[in-house]
């Protein structure tokens, strides 16, 4: 009879604990689907498959890993609780900064590329050809992720698409200022009348002028953000080099709520120091 009550024991905390896990498991997927929903919908646009499922279980991924290295990184029960909140958090808004950079980093190379597709366009109209095969000029000829865009431009008019249209919903995917005046400037001279050529060689001489003007106002203020840097990671080399002499030194600041205290404060004040440093010596052109 003892044994057989043990096992009805055993059942109910295993019934107990699924169902709990499955609630839980229901709870986070909800919690995930439309972060997981902006992921796939961030990478399908620049043109890497990703579905809302992979996306979730990436979410979770990260979410777990950083709660285990920070439960083994922490000191003491409630030290390993603080560090593994931090670092799940921590691995919560980690994809999030990975599709940031992925975005931007996508921008960054179709600005670089914009000047050479527009020189392309206006030799093209130039030599005689459409508009629409211009585009396809500039979908087969150039590298992506430029290609990418103008290839889809492309299909939308193949598919029926009119060519205004299928041109501001490539402005809208890349909000580039540049590439925002290339498309008013296609879509008023198609209007109006006029040199589609020269107008796009004078825009690509323009960002090539503007471009000059960047890098020598970035050389001017790279002192100042270097200066940025080096102040604000004096805190955290001070740290690390206290850490090194005798852990004992730091120990109180991550083991104590005084500690913990003093670390935010200290981490917001250096952040808010940087970014104001930073904001004074960026010049916009």
């Amino acid at each position: 009879m003892f044994y057989v009550s043990l096992l009805f024991i055993a059942i109910s905390i295993g019934l107990l604990a699924f169902t709990a896990g499955h609630a839980v498991r229901r709870w986070w997927l909800a919690r995930t689907e439309r972060y997981a929903s902006w992921m796939a919908v961030e990478l399908g646009a620049m043109f890497q498959e990703m579905t809302v499922a992979r996306a979730q279980r990436i979410i979770t991924a990260t979410v777990l890993g950083g709660l285990t290295f920070g439960f083994l990184l922490g000191d003491g029960p409630l030290g390993r609780t603080v560090a593994g909140v931090v670092l799940g958090l921590g691995g919560y808004f980690g994809p999030w900064a990975v599709v940031k950079y992925l975005r931007k980093r996508r921008l960054d190379q179709i600005d670089d590329q914009l000047v050479d597709a527009l020189r392309m366009m206006a030799n093209a109209l130039k030599a005689g050809l459409s508009l629409q095969q211009a585009l396809e000029l500039v979908r087969r000829e150039m590298k992506a992720p430029i290609s990418d865009e103008f290839g889809t431009v492309v299909k939308e008019i193949h598919l029926g698409q009119l060519t205004d249209h299928a041109l501001r919903r490539m402005a809208e995917r890349v909000p580039l200022e540049d590439l925002g005046l290339a498309v008013d400037s296609i879509l008023t001279l198609r209007e109006t009348g006029g040199n589609l050529s020269e107008s796009f060689q004078v825009i690509a001489n323009t960002i090539v002028e503007r471009k000059k003007v960047q890098g020598k106002v970035k050389a001017l203020t790279a002192q100042g953000m270097a200066q940025g840097v080096l102040v604000g990671s004096m805190p955290i080399g001070m740290l690390l080099i206290f850490s090194f002499i005798d852990a004992n030194y730091v120990r109180p600041l991550f083991t104590t709520v005084l500690g913990w205290v003093i670390l935010a404060v200290v981490l917001i004040l250096d952040a808010a120091g940087v970014l104001l440093m930073f904001k004074l010596v960026k010049v916009d052109v």
